[in-house]
């Protein structure tokens, strides 16, 4: 990261190129103009014959050529000497004139703007000193990762090939100051520009919207900095294999993700909640649980989101109907019909009036709310859900009859926030999917009994020297450390944090819902969730001096965490 201060010597080195000429007509100018008031001779009061010398005709046409002011030295001018400051004023102004317009004309040049801004950002980001995610793409869901994330205290770098979203960063109301790079995140040049190689950056995010330009940005980073985890957004599924090839460890299509929390709603609700609640920044456990319906669902646009979706609700065992303009080989008479789902008519014919469900998916969001209001016209109680392409469209999408929006843009941020603050509840979320509706609602009630209607909080607690030094030294002398006593409040008598442990991670092995009186071992892992205070005090406690005692009987700590 030492070429910031050469990218502003080849910046000035392009100033002084593109000048070189018209600085080469001022000096001229000057020297003309100085060397004519040294042989134009004028008279002094005495009637003498005399001559400026060089210090005095330079002083002279430096006050004529800048407008200064005018006065005649050392004595008054002959006509001669007149006509020759005459000529010399017009001469200086004139070539100063041209001077500026010239450094003008440089100053508003792309390349020489783009070599200063380069500039800017690469001095900025060296100076750097706290850990930082590199984000490629700011649309809807780059803004929203970086908007959750800079009131999360932590640091970012942007890069963005539009330059009017590289401009809008600014102009956001971000707790802490970006820098923002407009360039092509595909060039590897760029993107160490931004801090790939930076010995602070902690990981890059690809949500440009191109799988190509994705693929590349996860190429780039495995290459030149191997230990950076990369997060990619892919909407093609045929570019899935070739990005994690390339280095992605976090592959987030938004089709596949919302497709699978639709059927999640169906098959085990409670799940959907907890998932939810651990996953938005306003989540609690006490959100309703919505059951979404069986029966019929329609279909309407044909793309990866209703292919994804089909899928999902047919493993389910789910009846689905695609409506669509265009349909492929995968579609006959029983399960698909042709027509412009926009128009009543072609919903009838897809009987819409012993539908369950309506799913508006066309890639138009002005389609998709035309089809919601049909959609409801045509059946009072169906369920209808929106696909919403533009977030600059949430306010029509909110007074609209839909009863679920999916914005592949929050998607996206939902998960790259997910992987981001808690790496650990993907995991946990991935195997809590295998379980089903009794265990999900059990960990559901154990949640609200522990948490209450406060918002959710995850995080994890690992314990090595580094992230929990008091539980290390602890576990170095052999002591006996529980999760329990991990959960211990810090005045004796006190009680449990309000939390439940989610997941133990040892090597290789995964436990969900560990009892409270497992035993821990150096390198474990444990995911928790809980109120926002009790995340800060676990946090506080095992980087602190000592970790309290249990109680003596570990029945009765038990029973007293559950009584919390």
């Amino acid at each position: 990261m030492n070429g910031g201060s050469g990218r502003s010597r080849f910046g000035l080195f392009i100033l002084l190129r593109r000048l070189r000429f018209p600085l080469a007509v001022v000096v001229l100018v000057y020297a003309v103009a100085v060397l004519g008031f040294t042989l134009v001779p004028g008279v002094d009061p005495q009637g003498r014959p005399w001559t400026m010398s060089f210090l005095q005709a330079f002083y002279f046409v430096s006050i004529l050529g800048t407008t200064i002011g005018l006065g005649e030295i050392p004595h008054p001018f002959s006509d001669l000497q007149r006509l020759w400051g005459t000529f010399a004023m017009y001469a200086t102004v004139v070539s100063w004139l041209y001077a500026l317009g010239a450094s003008f004309g440089v100053l508003q040049d792309p390349v020489f703007r783009r070599i200063l801004h380069e500039g800017r950002v690469e001095r900025a980001v060296r100076r750097l000193r706290e850990p930082f995610h590199l984000i490629c793409g700011y649309d809807d869901a780059g803004s929203r990762v970086a908007r959750e994330l800079t009131e999360d205290g932590r640091r970012l770098v942007v890069v963005e090939i539009d330059a009017a979203r590289a401009d809008s960063v600014d102009i956001e109301d971000l707790t802490i100051h970006v820098p923002t790079l407009a360039g092509d995140a595909s060039d590897p040049k760029t993107l160490v520009l931004a801090g790939l190689t930076h010995p602070k950056c902690a990981g890059v995010v690809a949500l440009t919207g191109d799988d190509h330009v994705n693929i590349k940005i996860a190429l780039t980073a495995r290459l030149l900095n191997p230990e950076l985890p990369v997060l990619c957004a892919v909407r093609d599924h045929a570019s899935h294999a070739r990005m994690a090839a390339s280095g992605a460890d976090y592959l987030i299509n938004p089709d596949d993700t919302f497709a699978e929390r639709v059927a999640l709603s169906i098959r085990t609700p409670s799940l959907h909640v907890i998932y939810e609640s651990l996953t938005t920044q306003t989540g609690t456990a006490f959100d309703d649980v919505q059951k979404l319906p069986r029966g019929r669902w329609l279909l309407c646009g044909f793309g990866p989101f209703t292919l994804a979706l089909r899928r999902h609700l047919e493993r389910l065992d789910v009846e689905t109907v695609v409506v669509a303009s265009e349909l492929d080989a995968s579609c006959d008479a029983r399960n698909s019909v042709r027509g412009d789902p926009t128009d009543p008519a072609v919903l009838r014919a897809a009987d819409i009036e012993h539908a369950t469900a309506l799913v508006a998916a066309t890639p138009l969001d002005s389609d998709n709310l035309a089809i919601a209001l049909a959609g409801r016209a045509l059946n009072k109680r169906i369920f209808i859900i929106a696909r919403e392409v533009r977030r600059r469209n949430a306010a029509v999408f909110r007074a609209a009859p839909v009863d679920l929006v999916t914005l592949s843009g929050y998607v996206i941020a939902a998960e790259v926030l997910r992987v981001i603050r808690t790496p650990q509840l993907w995991t946990f979320l991935r195997l809590a999917r295998d379980q089903d509706e009794a265990w999900a609602a059990a960990l559901l009630a154990r949640m609200r009994e522990v948490i209450g209607d406060e918002i959710v909080e995850p995080w994890s607690i690992e314990c090595t020297p580094l992230a929990a030094p008091t539980v290390s030294d602890a576990l170095g002398r052999r002591e006996c450390v529980t999760i329990a006593r991990l959960m211990l409040r810090a005045d004796p008598g006190t009680g449990f944090e309000h939390a439940v442990p989610l997941l133990l991670q040892r090597g290789p092995s995964r436990e969900l819902l560990p009892a409270l009186d497992t035993a821990l071992e150096p390198g474990d892992r444990i995911l928790f969730c809980g109120r926002a205070h009790a995340r800060f005090a676990m946090r506080g406690l095992v980087i602190s001096h000592a970790l309290p005692a249990l109680p003596p009987a570990p029945d009765a700590a038990t029973a007293a965490l559950e009584a919390a």
